[in-house]
């Protein structure tokens, strides 16, 4: 039995657990904290989407960014900031589970994610200043109707030269992408494993493919 099997076998409590040790050792948790998210990431998702209706904004596309944003955030900061307790909505301190404190984490980084979204699409003040052409949520938009226009059909020129792209400037993160979308590896313990990095690192390379795939879309559909 491999350790992956193992741990998949044991509970969300017993898994952090161990992560919170591990990290305190200064050692990596990676394929107990990849199993742990795999685990959360439909209830992430649902959580997402509530804010999404909430704000009256966001695409599918913004689920599986915010989602890495979100894990992202639990891998560096989170676990040296977990407690295991929370403030009840009367002030009172409670339990909170490690799965809680993570679905926390994404509800509070998609809330900023469209608040910010929202401010820079506020109506222009009345002190003359013009507003501009295009703002950073119409821009996001385009570039993700884009991207699944591109990616709906695989001899689309328009995501296939931002893929080459990206493999000339940026290998690292090229070989993580491959891996994730085209061989869909959608799993980031798998995904560590096939290149020797950490599951941290799996995340980062995969997010930052992301971003350097919309720049360059965005840069291909400019006139």
């Amino acid at each position: 039995m491999t350790h992956s099997t193992a741990w998949e076998a044991r509970s969300d409590d017993e898994l952090f657990a161990d992560a919170l040790q591990l990290r305190a050792a200064g050692k990596p948790p990676d394929a107990r904290m990849g199993i742990l998210l795999q685990r959360w990431k439909r209830a992430a998702m649902y959580v997402i989407r509530r804010i999404q209706q909430s704000y009256k904004r966001g695409t599918e596309d913004d689920l599986e960014e915010l989602f890495q944003d979100a894990s992202i955030k639990l891998l560096e900061r989170g676990l040296d900031q977990y407690r295991g307790t929370a403030l009840g909505e009367g002030g009172e301190t409670r339990a909170a589970s490690a799965r809680t404190f993570f679905l926390r984490i994404v509800k509070h980084t998609a809330i900023d994610f469209y608040r910010r979204h929202r401010e820079e699409l506020a109506p222009a003040t009345a002190d003359g200043e013009d507003e501009p052409e295009t703002s950073a949520h119409e821009a996001a938009v385009a570039v993700k109707l884009a991207r699944r226009e591109a990616e709906r059909d695989d001899a689309s020129e328009v995501y296939w030269k931002a893929w080459r792209r990206l493999v000339a400037e940026h290998p690292n993160e090229a070989a993580a992408w491959d891996l994730y979308h085209h061989q869909d590896l959608d799993d980031h313990v798998a995904v560590s494993e096939r290149l020797s990095i950490s599951v941290v690192n799996s995340y980062k390379r995969i997010s930052r493919a992301q971003a350097h795939l919309r720049l360059y879309l965005l840069e291909d559909k400019d006139p």
